[in-house]
């Protein structure tokens, strides 16, 4: 606590680097969050640089998430009840002291509250009560609490924001514009358009397309919602938009970057209406399926199939009784229905080829196989947690992840090119060594060894360190993997040198997000790069003003910081339903309450256990003693 000299969790300050003697090493006890901190697997003993915090250049202080001591506890902090310090959710942050009569009243809530001061002989900081949230072990209240805690508004769109949005009623159905369709490809009747996603997706951002063309060659189309048409820069629901950065799904809800008219239906791309879209068609050699050309515009589409993955996967499997399950074959009559069935299950099973062509192209690269398994919350009718069940990896899954890929990749190149300085890409740095210690610890007590000199030798040993008796080895070590991964970022190209645009995971030299737009504002931007970088090549005017590199930088680290909450509180708001899953449980009775695990790392006071049935991607258990 002294050497952080009053500082809090999230300030910027000036650090001074203590004498060499005076270092200190990394506890190998677990934290209270140790799901957050990468394990290095390093000893306590092995001192590394240490400081103490000198100024506070940059305060951030935020509403912070507490809960009252008991009422023990309060008589135990001395005559004055009315002082109270109050512990904060988050374990980073100290203890709070705060003015209050309702201690007792308010022991069974979480309560948000502010800091005012910190004086400088004060051991705590002195603050204020906010509001209530709800109780302790409430559904509601907690989900309150870790939007508090990621700083994450919920308020609903202004009335001046949904003034600036289309109309779509049975009354006044939306139209494709005439001027729209003399600006754009029509691809209405020429081209097969569907989309994959999973059951009950509202927000369909992308769809995709194959075709033989008339010299035989192939042409792939992945076609991305037209949002820059409904969302003009600089109005009212851009700026919101750019505020909220990106679209936070909890386990059993989600908070929209835009309002539902566009996200759940102008701009999403549903089967059998029109839409705009902005598409990337590349035309394909029809026996290696290397790229030939590629042509980037904005296009019309209307989507024939909404597909779930799993009845794709049926297709491509050959198991066609899932039509039955797809609303769009269901008033065909016998001979239409067997002949879209055929055309359709040739365009997914053409996709899923040159899927895996294009990952092999990867693979050979050194892209990464990583473990990340989501834990899906099943509710009820009333909202009880039903069950846990574990996301079944199908191949349609990579099959559509390759595509965008590639769409992603294709999109980074056209706008570097474009725009050298002002582009907004995406890289993932390789991680520090020392993060890879107690993976290569773990593959060497089952006689593997793990090289990560590079993403093409940490590949290649992942992909060797099977055991044929224990196939949960291999899931450890690749969650490990996943684990001690550095973040991806975005930038802008005009911060960087070009050898730092690599992507580690993905083995591509340049990647950005674009396929995306209706729940991330990176992508939006993106668009509207890729739409002047085709004015650009076409010598026509450039509509709207793009960022500058230092705007964009500034655009960069905010869109950063709020994909960092929705990470967190996707999270913590899955573990939230998995305690309160368990939580009423009978061991002794309820079969899955018992589960195998793994204990992987032992520590000075408890052990890190892997446990598949019920790990989430980036999260393992501990276990304190």
């Amino acid at each position: 606590m002294k050497a952080r000299n009053r500082s809090i969790h999230g300030d910027v300050v000036a650090v001074e680097l203590l004498p060499k003697n005076e270092w200190k090493g990394r506890t190998a006890a677990l934290s209270e969050n140790d799901s957050d901190d990468r394990a290095s697997g390093e000893s306590p003993s092995e001192p590394m640089p240490t400081g103490r915090v000198v100024g506070i250049l940059q305060k951030n202080w935020r509403d912070y998430v507490v809960t009252f001591p008991s009422k023990e506890e309060v008589q135990s902090q001395g005559k004055n009840a009315q002082k109270i310090l109050v512990t904060p959710w988050d374990y980073r942050i100290p203890k709070i002291r705060i003015s209050t009569q309702q201690a007792e009243a308010l022991q069974d809530f979480r309560v948000v509250v502010r800091i005012d001061s910190w004086e400088s002989t004060s051991v705590y900081p002195n603050g204020h009560f906010v509001r209530v949230l709800g109780r302790i072990r409430d559904l509601e209240g907690e989900i309150a609490a870790i939007l508090v805690e990621n700083s994450i508004s919920v308020l609903p769109f202004s009335e001046a924001q949904m003034c600036e949005m289309p109309v779509n009623t049975p009354e006044n159905p939306w139209k494709v514009s005439p001027e729209e369709e003399q600006e754009r490809k029509d691809l209405r009747k020429s081209h097969l358009v569907f989309s994959i996603d999973p059951k009950g997706c509202e927000d369909v951002d992308d769809t995709l397309s194959v075709r033989t063309l008339h010299n035989g060659d192939l042409e792939l189309g992945v076609h991305i919602a037209d949002v820059t048409h409904f969302v003009a820069p600089n109005s009212s629901i851009d700026i919101e938009a750019r505020t909220r950065a990106t679209t936070y799904y909890l386990a059993d809800r989600r908070y929209d970057m835009l309002p539902s008219v566009l996200s759940a239906d102008l701009c999403s791309l549903l089967g059998g209406v029109d839409r705009y879209a902005v598409s990337i068609m590349w035309e394909l050699d029809k026996t290696s399926y290397e790229i030939k050309k590629v042509w980037y515009g904005r296009t019309i589409i209307r989507s024939a199939y909404k597909l779930f993955y799993e009845a794709a996967q049926e297709l491509l499997d050959g198991n066609f009784s899932i039509v039955d399950d797809i609303p769009e074959f269901r008033d065909l009559d016998e001979k239409s229905r067997q002949a879209k069935l055929e055309e359709l299950v040739w365009a997914i099973g053409k996709l899923t080829d040159i899927a895996r062509h294009v990952r092999a192209k990867r693979d050979g690269c050194g892209a990464l196989e990583l473990e990340g398994v989501e834990v899906r919350v099943q509710l009820d009718e009333k909202k009880n947690i039903h069950d846990l069940i574990p996301k079944q990896p199908l191949e349609v899954h990579e099959t559509v992840a390759e595509c965008m890929i590639l769409a992603n990749h294709w999109v980074a190149k056209k706008i570097w090119e474009s725009f050298p300085h002002q582009a907004l890409l995406r890289q993932h740095p390789p991680p520090h060594q020392e993060f890879f210690s107690e993976l290569r610890e773990c593959a060497n007590a089952k006689g593997f060894f793990i090289d990560t000199r590079s993403n093409k030798t940490l590949a290649d040993s992942l992909d060797n360190a099977n055991d044929p008796n224990d196939p949960i080895v291999n899931r450890l070590l690749r969650s490990m993997a996943t684990q001690a991964m550095s973040n991806a970022l975005y930038f802008s190209t005009g911060s960087c040198e070009e050898e730092e645009f690599h992507h580690y995971g993905l083995a591509l030299d340049k990647y950005t997000h674009f396929t995306s737009p209706i729940r991330r504002y990176s992508d939006i931007v993106v668009h509207r790069l890729l739409l002047a970088a085709i004015s650009k090549e076409k010598k026509m005017e450039i509509k709207g003003n793009l960022f500058s590199n230092k705007d964009l930088e500034e655009l960069c680290r905010h869109i950063n910081n709020r994909n960092r909450a929705a990470q967190h509180s996707q999270k913590q708001s899955t573990e939230l339903f998995q305690c309160m899953y368990f939580k009423d449980k009978d061991p002794d009775t309820e079969e899955r309450c018992i589960s195998d695990g793994v204990i992987y790392s032992i520590r000075t006071n408890g052990v890190l256990v892997f446990i598949p049935r019920y790990v989430t991607s980036n999260a393992m258990t501990h276990t304190k003693s």
